[in-house]
């Protein structure tokens, strides 16, 4: 009896421990709301994508589902997450001879948001992008072609907020430039080879 009755009292002991480190994230968070759902819909693709078939044997009913949360979760981080948490926004005007203007905004001076917010949307934008990039991979090595179509749609939503939002920072390009010379003397590159991956960055986001 006290044996069970030890094990009862550790179990609640780290489940109040776990509840009191997840309050003190959440208390240092200015925009606790808007984080949770920037990282919702992106965790809940991801455990789709592993796990689905625990649930169902139809690959239509995992892709569907699937591409819905890519779908909000590109909405929310696109109109929402990074105007709350990180002062950013980008959009498309359509103009009268119908081509396509983008148009960037960086508010950032007067921005009412923590470290810890503007960690978790960078850290939340970046990451699920190279889980399924890796995804992408196993499903190359597997030849699993019928999945490489929603690991594709996930990274082409995923790039598309990542490149806008790099796009509307103000130091995007001193901060990116001065990431790649430290990667490049750190992997010990000549001079040519480093100019051209910092060329080739450049151009990837229009910087």
């Amino acid at each position: 009896m006290s044996t069970t009755m030890q094990f009862g009292d550790e179990e609640q002991t780290d489940t109040r421990g776990l509840l009191g480190r997840a309050s003190d994230i959440a208390a240092g968070l200015k925009h606790p709301v808007p984080a949770f759902f920037h990282l919702l819909f992106k965790v809940l693709a991801i455990m789709t994508y592993m796990f689905g078939t625990w649930v169902s044997s139809s690959f239509v009913n995992i892709f569907v589902v699937c591409v819905l949360l890519l779908a909000f979760d590109f909405w929310t981080v696109k109109n929402v997450t990074g105007r709350l948490m990180v002062g950013l926004r980008w959009w498309s005007e359509v103009r009268d001879d119908g081509s396509t203007e983008w148009k960037f905004e960086a508010h950032e001076d007067g921005l009412q948001s923590t470290t810890l917010d503007v960690g978790v949307f960078w850290l939340g934008l970046i990451l699920p992008a190279l889980v399924w990039f890796l995804f992408g991979l196993g499903s190359l090595f597997r030849l699993s072609f019928d999945w490489l179509l929603l690991i594709a749609t996930a990274l082409a939503l995923s790039f598309a907020n990542i490149i806008g939002y790099v796009r509307c920072k103000k130091d995007a390009k001193n901060k990116i430039n001065s990431s790649l010379a430290n990667m490049v003397t750190r992997a010990g590159m000549n001079n040519a080879m480093g100019r051209a991956l910092t060329s080739a960055a450049g151009s990837a986001f229009g910087i």
